[in-house]
């Protein structure tokens, strides 16, 4: 079966000029930096160097419809928004373009995909206390910093990675086998 959606370039395109959705369906649009159209999410991965149009083919964002196909909504430019996964999960699915506008309306801002990761190491380290014992140990110089990172590296190869990225629970479980690795 042949994808006749357009390409996501050509979604971005058509947004970008849009005489009045872009405001509308597509508030966090720049050209130059590919992210959802309704809460901002990006990666800065996806660019690396690359041209706008390869960055925003390569982003990991869903073509969705406004108006479903499923419920008549054409395959065109003007039909289609580029989300994050979960913005399309979440997304209206229904017959009036304006449920969808109102809800990109009131679609909170996310940080970017590596903040997010961030965010998870930052939880999962508040999960194991001693672990702060640990870096502060090894930040008055009773240890190396190089230490710590090499065994957490040790650590997270012998994890599963899930949808792209480690768990907070596999996190905390890298975090708990260096603090008993390394604090005596």
């Amino acid at each position: 079966m042949t994808d006749t959606r357009p390409t996501k370039w050509a979604v971005v395109q058509y947004w970008a000029t849009a005489p009045l959705g872009h405001e509308v369906f597509a508030p966090h649009l720049d050209v130059n930096t590919p992210c959802c159209f309704a809460c901002g999410w990006l990666s800065e991965r996806w660019t690396d160097g690359r041209s706008a149009r390869k960055a925003w083919e390569r982003a990991t964002l869903e073509r969705a419809h406004i108006i479903p196909a499923g419920l008549g909504g054409p395959n065109g430019t003007d039909n289609i928004i580029l989300l994050c996964g979960p913005c399309h999960r979440e997304s209206p699915d229904w017959h009036d373009p304006w449920e969808m506008a109102t809800w990109i309306s009131n679609r909170p801002e996310r940080a970017s995909k590596e903040m997010e990761h961030v965010d998870t190491w930052l939880r999962a380290a508040a999960d194991v206390p001693l672990f702060a014992v640990m870096l502060r140990e090894v930040s008055t110089g009773d240890g190396s910093a190089q230490d710590v990172v090499d065994v957490m590296r040790r650590y997270t190869r012998c994890a599963v990675v899930h949808a792209g990225e480690l768990s907070q629970g596999t996190i905390t479980a890298v975090l708990r086998a260096t603090v008993r690795e390394l604090l005596p």
